[in-house]
């Protein structure tokens, strides 16, 4: 039982320590795109998965053999520990500067080694908490048995098992994540302003839902057409991303790797922009949407000036350039629109 507590106390404290983790910074340089990693990188995934490895196997046999007999399950606990800390200090040496991860695989480690390790730690308390309970069989009306937590620990690992090993998997599965997000908020928004135009100014709809008035119809339309730009802004950097990508050699590495950082930093605040664009088109329209529709062209025109005005030493295909020159020219007159039809509102 003794060793059992301490386990958790240290599982404590080495959760502590990856909370603390910056989880919105950027290294100064990324060091790679796909390929050629450093090997302090390698090293670090060869850990952290070993750790998520040595969870998952020893989990399963410390729960059938604590419920039996907690002094020899505790021997199991220190494994636990050890694969926690194997995860952690893989997870550490990632978000130092000097391997080059992205904000986007930092991020991701830091939230699938945290689940993990918090987990395990569930798992622990669970049975330190409810000892001779759970040593007859019966689990005094808890949420989740232990058989459950330990679900849990597995689906913690497999999840870490399925990380991005590279900057280019990582930094594109968040724009991926933007691009679907965009896609839901445009066609939810298209659906309602659809229904507002046939159900009249203002109206209920069958679900409950309020429709918007005939003086918000041209805001709601202009700031929908701006999340279509929002959309198709973060599909041209998944292009541009991999157009420079593939592009790099010894003499543009440096120059071009830092142009990729700030586009995806660029595509970054125009995908959260969206989200919250998104959070204040729900008829009524409130007093806030004018400063969100001016922040978020304001981040749209931003992405496409780094294309357009700021280019990497990569030749871009034209109609990359045409496409990008076309979505920041829309953008603008979408949000002098939207902007006019609110002076209308008032």
């Amino acid at each position: 039982m003794e060793e059992n507590k301490r386990v958790v106390e240290c599982l404590k404290r080495l959760a502590e320590s990856l909370k603390d983790l910056p989880q919105k910074e950027d290294p100064p340089l990324i060091s790679h795109w796909r390929n050629n990693p450093p090997e302090s990188l390698t090293t670090a995934w060869q850990v952290l998965k070993q750790g998520g490895e040595l969870v998952r196997s020893t989990s399963t046999k410390y729960t059938l053999v604590t419920k039996i007999d907690v002094e020899e399950g505790s021997k199991l606990a220190k494994d636990l520990l050890k694969g926690c800390e194997f995860v952690g200090t893989g997870a550490l040496v990632i978000y130092d500067n000097s391997v080059g991860c992205s904000r986007s695989m930092r991020a991701l480690v830091k939230q699938s080694s945290r689940a993990v390790i918090h987990s395990c730690l569930n798992l622990l308390q669970m049975f330190l908490d409810n000892t001779d309970v759970f040593q007859e069989g019966n689990n005094n009306n808890n949420s989740m048995t232990p058989a459950q937590k330990t679900g849990v620990i597995w689906d913690a690992c497999d999840k870490l098992d399925k990380l991005p090993l590279n900057n280019r998997n990582a930094m594109r599965r968040d724009l991926l994540t933007w691009l679907v997000d965009c896609q839901e908020t445009y066609e939810e928004f298209s659906e309602l302003l659809q229904h507002s135009t046939e159900g009249g100014d203002g109206n209920i709809m069958s679900n409950g839902d309020e429709c918007y008035t005939s003086k918000e119809e041209p805001v709601a339309q202009s700031s929908l057409l701006l999340v279509k730009c929002s959309r198709g802004s973060i599909n041209i950097v998944l292009k541009a991303c991999e157009c420079v990508g593939s592009s790099l050699t010894s003499d543009n590495s440096n120059d071009s790797l830092l142009w990729i950082q700030k586009l995806h930093n660029a595509a970054r605040c125009v995908g959260i922009g969206m989200t919250d664009l998104g959070t204040l088109l729900y008829p009524p329209l409130g007093d806030n949407i004018q400063e969100e529709i001016q922040r978020q062209s304001k981040s749209i025109v931003e992405l496409h000036d780094l294309i357009l005005d700021k280019l990497p030493p990569v030749a871009f295909p034209e109609d990359l350039l045409d496409t990008s020159r076309k979505i920041r020219a829309a953008t603008v007159k979408r949000a002098d629109e939207a902007l006019d039809g609110i002076k209308k509102m008032t």
